[in-house]
């Protein structure tokens, strides 16, 4: 019961950092539009701005980092050495996110439409990074979430076996 609290936590924290990280990155691209015209979008720009923010979240990274949360899940279960370590963990979330993102990319993500290897290869490094981080984050942050929490150890050996 523990483990699936822990899981749980670090998805909803995970999610929101997410969130807040994407609302900050989008908010850099938008201040030098802001500092060339000399003021804010207005406000039919607003709502657009918001609308196509609100999508790539929605169709975007929180699939993409419900995928990464659920395949690193099982994988912390099936081998358990990739959770152990900072190592693991460092290397490995990066790469199930950017995995992920194909699946993601070609049923989910309708607004987008990539022009070119180029823009599909960025477009993945980006989601695979911010996603890894949001999931790397509440990790190292927790004492409770860090490298081992998701491993699931036998709570017996051989020697007590019946």
């Amino acid at each position: 019961m523990l483990w699936l609290l822990r899981a749980s936590v670090w998805l909803c924290v995970s999610a929101g950092m997410l969130l807040a990280g994407f609302a900050l990155f989008a908010s850099v691209l938008l201040v030098p539009s802001v500092i060339a015209n000399g003021n804010l979008p207005a406000p039919v720009q607003r709502q657009a701005l918001a609308t196509v923010y609100s999508l790539i979240a929605l169709q975007a990274l929180l699939p993409d980092l419900a995928i990464t949360f659920a395949v690193w899940l099982a994988l912390a279960w099936a081998f358990p050495r990739l959770d152990r370590s900072w190592r693991g963990l460092i290397a490995g979330m990066p790469l199930v996110a950017a995995l992920g993102f194909p699946a993601v990319g070609h049923y989910l993500f309708t607004i987008w439409t990539p022009g070119g290897a180029r823009d599909y290869a960025l477009t993945v490094v980006l989601i695979a990074f911010g996603v890894s981080a949001a999931l790397l984050a509440p990790r190292a942050l927790s004492r409770a979430l860090g490298p081992g929490c998701f491993t699931i150890a036998s709570k017996r050996g051989m020697v007590d076996a019946p």
